[in-house]
Parts: structure tokens; sequence; C-alpha cells
């Protein structure tokens, strides 16, 4: 580790590409975390949630969440709700971009069938990304202050989204932001994290000519294994650089855009809530500490306190004191979205009324 008089440098997930070829993988954090909370919350009949987003240790934000209730999804999707944690690398931008760009996209997908449109929402978004006139847009999503991004190149995200519907929740993820499902207070994972050790992603990166390269976490800690050295991902939106081959398909890029999707019915008797969060939260607890944390500190559904102070507590717990105190663990971004089910029986309804509330948190 070094340090300077404002920031300190250690091993990280973000990379800088030299001329020669090889990476660099020094991550420049702040003099100290900044605990500030962004997000928000809303109820409607059955259902609550809420969003809570934290920098950290980071110089930069670079999540991203989306909350859309019933009514704010147009064209076949109106009656679904949508939530998304969207965890960007190598700037803000592309998380961004995908925030604004994707509930227009998904109201463009005619049809009823959630799968289809979400793995079909993702590629679009992933193409519209190589267009030139883009390059204005991922320019105004720069955070003020910020270094401008205008290409998608070497700026990328994780996305996992649920969409909901009635009796159901359809569930859509590239990258290692993650869901969990509360069922009678056992961790149900919903996603399993795109990881390039992984075996069937290993297959498809040799395939494409990449490799995948093990090496040491932030302040060896453990170990980590990267798409061409590079990335540490083996699935996302952006990260153009790793999918430049003209003759293969989009699923068998180095690094795909390409989605899990899993559809899950309800168990009205027994499902409690969803956390989606990025990657910031998962390394620092597991599915069912996370799960356990924020279901002791739940106020009773109906209750007047607020479900953002659960979460902004898991996120003060999660953040390191020091970027020693966990091997480099507690040093990233992070963002949790919550997802309450309050009333667990008949078919999950929202009302339309005003109190209803979007949330888009960037």
């Amino acid at each position: 580790m070094q340090a300077s008089d404002s920031k300190l440098v250690i091993k990280g997930d973000d990379f800088v590409e030299f001329s020669n070829g090889v990476y660099c993988d020094s991550l420049e954090l702040a003099s100290g975390p900044d605990k500030k909370k962004v997000g928000e919350e809303a109820r409607s009949r059955g259902m609550a949630w809420a969003c809570c987003g934290m920098r950290g240790w980071r110089q930069n934000m670079e999540d991203a969440s989306l909350m859309l209730p019933k009514g704010y999804l147009s064209g076949d999707w109106r009656d679904s709700a949508l939530f998304g944690v969207f965890d960007g690398h190598g700037g803000e931008q592309v998380a961004r971009f995908v925030v604004r760009r994707l509930p227009q996209v998904l109201a463009d997908i005619p049809g009823h069938d959630a799968e289809t449109a979400l793995r079909e929402a993702y590629l679009r978004l992933d193409e519209m990304l190589r267009q030139p006139a883009v390059a204005a847009e991922l320019r105004e999503m720069t955070l003020p202050g910020n270094e401008p991004q205008e290409s998608a190149e070497t700026c990328g995200t994780t996305a996992v989204c649920c969409l909901i519907q009635d009796n159901e929740m359809t569930l859509s993820h590239v990258g290692d932001s993650r869901a969990v499902l509360c069922r009678q207070g056992q961790a149900v994972a919903l996603t399993v994290d795109h990881k390039p050790e992984l075996p069937e992603e290993t297959h498809r990166i040799e395939a494409a000519g990449g490799f995948v390269q093990e090496g040491a976490t932030a302040m060896g800690s453990g170990k980590e294994y990267r798409v061409n050295g590079g990335l540490n991902l083996s699935r996302a939106l952006g990260d153009l650089r790793y999918k430049s081959d003209p003759k293969l398909k989009p699923s068998a890029q180095l690094v795909s855009a390409v989605p899990d999707t899993k559809r899950v019915q309800w168990q009205h008797d027994m499902d409690e809530f969803v956390l989606l969060a990025s990657d910031g939260v998962w390394e620092c607890v597991t599915n069912q500490q996370a799960v356990n944390f924020v279901r002791t500190r739940l106020p009773p559904p109906g209750s007047r306190k607020g479900l953002q102070p659960v979460l902004a507590e898991l996120l003060d717990m999660c953040c390191a004191s020091t970027p020693a105190q966990r091997g480099g663990l507690g040093c990233d971004n992070l963002t949790v979205v919550l997802i309450r089910f309050e009333v667990r029986l008949g078919h999950l309804e929202f009302c339309s009324a005003m109190l209803l509330c979007a949330c888009v948190c960037l």
C-alpha cells in the first residue's frame, strides 16, 4: 500500500490500459471513508421498498440503483414494477446510462415473457453503447468533478434487476451484483455471480481466444481471477474492448452482455423480502448474514418507522474502518435495495395513488 497526502493506493478492480497492453491494478482510495448516504423509500398496498447507497472509501461513486413501482413503466410492462442495482467500473457513466435508458428500452419490447424481454433489453442497451451518438450522453452522465467518459470501451457496469408481476418476480443479472430472497428467515440465492473462474465462463473466454489469469485480491487477502488479466467479471454491460470480435455472437464474446434470468413464484406465506446489492456489500457479508442483519432490525409491517435506516446500518457495518482492517475488503462503493412483502395473501397489488414514488439513485 502506498500513501500520499490525500489518498491511498491499493490493488483493486479498476484498470488502466497502457500502450504495451499491461494493466495497472492500483486503485486510488480517499484518505477516509465518505459515509454520507443517498437513497429513498416508499410503500404501497402489500409492499414496501427502499434503497441506500454510500461512496465509502472510493474516490468516486460508481454505483446506481433503480426503483420503479407499477405505473411508471409503459407499454406491455405498465403493470410491472422494476428494481435494480448497477455497479459501475472504469467510471460511473455506463451504470448511469443504463439506469436512464433501461425503462424505455424495456417498454419498447412487446409481450409478457419477462425473461425474454429482460434478456433483449440488456442486449439492446449494450448495442446502444456502441453507437457514436451515445458519446455525448455518456459525457453527460459524468458526475461533477470527475473525468468525462465518452466511450464504453473501458467503462462498464454490472446489472441485477427484479421485475415484479402479480404473483411472480423475474431476475436478470450480469456481473457480481447479487439478489437474495429471505424465505422464512433463510437466505435463498436468486443469482450466481459471473466470475471468470466458473467453468462455463472459463470455457467461453478460452473459446473466444482469451485466458483467465489468477492473481491476488486487494492487499493480498485471497485469490481472484481476471479475463485476460484485466476485468474480474465475466459478464457486464459496456466493456466493449472485450467484445470486439465481429465473428462472435454476444453470448460468445470474452465478456458477455447476455444475462442469466430466473422466474420465481411467490410463496406468500413464506417470502419476506428481497435484497439486491453491489459486491461491496457481498464481499463483507454472506447471504445469510445479510438476511439475518436486515430481518432482525426491520420494523413491523405497516409501521411508521422507515426501512432506509436499516439499510444505512448495514452499509456502515460493511464499510471498513481502515483499508487494512479486512485485507482491503469493505473499501468499495456500497449500494443495496430492499423489497419487502408486507401482505402475503392473494395477489401483490400496487396502489396508483400519489403515495408512490419512482426513485433513481445515481
